[in-house]
């Protein structure tokens, strides 16, 4: 209500300025004397701006040069309604209709104002339109996350299931291995048929541990993706700055305490060792470890794009 009250105030003040007796204030305070612009603004000052809003319309339907109906429901829209597209529409209008009047200073700086304010309005709109769509994909990983774990248990369970298969084999060995040794002095084509179906047992089993894949190296693969997900939900940056110190810690390594195996030369091709780094290489290659920006733009087609080297990979020195 304190809000309409200004808002009235506003619109009686500009009122007061359009008297000053020429042919622009005779128009005004014609205007004025509507009955219908009279019941506009007696609505405003009881606080009921959507009555004071539709009567303004009503009037502007009936007689679309009215000036000062576009004035009042342009501060209408500007200060109350926040609708900042129309207000500056309908100051425009008051402008175009009264050009001379004392008011038109007032209304250009209300034009400043509101374009001023919708551009902040519609940039709050734009970062939550981005914050709608950051919360959907970390909707989405979330789900992502949750069928990876379903997975991961289907895993586990066929690895259990493979595990009970291979103690079962390993058990039949072992009593085959029993029955083997109680038999060494029977006949020995008895003892070779034995040990030919002990070989077969001992194959199988081996090819069954062979076909086993390693739990340790998939549980670490889930840990991973678990760690990049959780960091990317509950970091404010999306964990944009824990990936950017990996890659530098990667690229840059540190001060090296022993030589290379293998010095890298300038103008040659080199293969990855483990612990490579292109800081490193630099340095050895130039003297400079500053120089690792020159092997990483020299092989970026080939390379990770975070600079990170891969043992075996091999690069050149320029």
């Amino acid at each position: 209500m304190r809000r309409v009250g200004i808002v009235l105030s506003c619109v009686v003040t500009l009122a007061l300025l359009g008297c000053d007796g020429d042919s622009v204030g005779d128009r005004e305070r014609s205007e004025r004397g509507d009955a219908l612009f009279a019941e506009a603004m007696a609505a405003e000052g009881r606080g009921d701006v959507a009555g004071a809003e539709a009567l303004y319309r009503q009037l502007l339907l009936q007689n679309g040069d009215m000036a000062s109906a576009h004035l009042n429901l342009a501060i209408l829209q500007h200060d109350l309604r926040k609708n900042y597209i129309e207000a500056i529409h309908h100051y425009r209008a008051y402008l175009d209709l009264q050009p001379n009047s004392e008011k038109a200073a007032m209304v250009r700086d209300r034009i400043v104002s509101a374009r001023a304010l919708l551009a902040a309005q519609l940039a709050g709109e734009t970062v939550a339109r981005e914050q709608r769509t950051l919360q959907n994909e970390r909707d989405a990983l979330r789900t992502q996350i949750h069928t990876l774990e379903g997975a991961t248990g289907d895993l586990r369970e066929e690895l259990a299931k493979r595990d009970r298969t291979i103690e079962e084999l390993t058990d039949r060995v072992a009593a085959l291995q029993k029955i083997v040794d109680a038999m060494k002095s029977a006949e020995s084509q008895e003892v070779a048929r034995l040990e030919t179906e002990l070989k077969e047992a001992q194959k199988t089993a081996e090819a069954a541990k062979a076909a086993l894949p390693d739990p340790s190296g998939t549980d670490a693969l889930i840990d991973a993706v678990r760690e990049d997900a959780k960091r990317m939900i509950e970091e404010p940056d999306g964990g944009q700055a824990a990936i950017n110190e990996a890659t530098r810690q990667a690229v840059e390594g540190k001060q090296d305490e022993t030589p290379l195996a293998v010095t890298p030369t300038s103008g040659r091709r080199y293969t990855v060792r483990p612990g490579d780094t292109l800081s490193r290489l630099a340095r050895e290659a130039y003297g400079n470890a500053a120089g690792w920006t020159r092997i990483r733009d020299a092989n970026r087609s080939t390379t990770n794009p975070d600079g990170r080297l891969r043992a075996g990979e091999t690069i050149v020195i320029p």
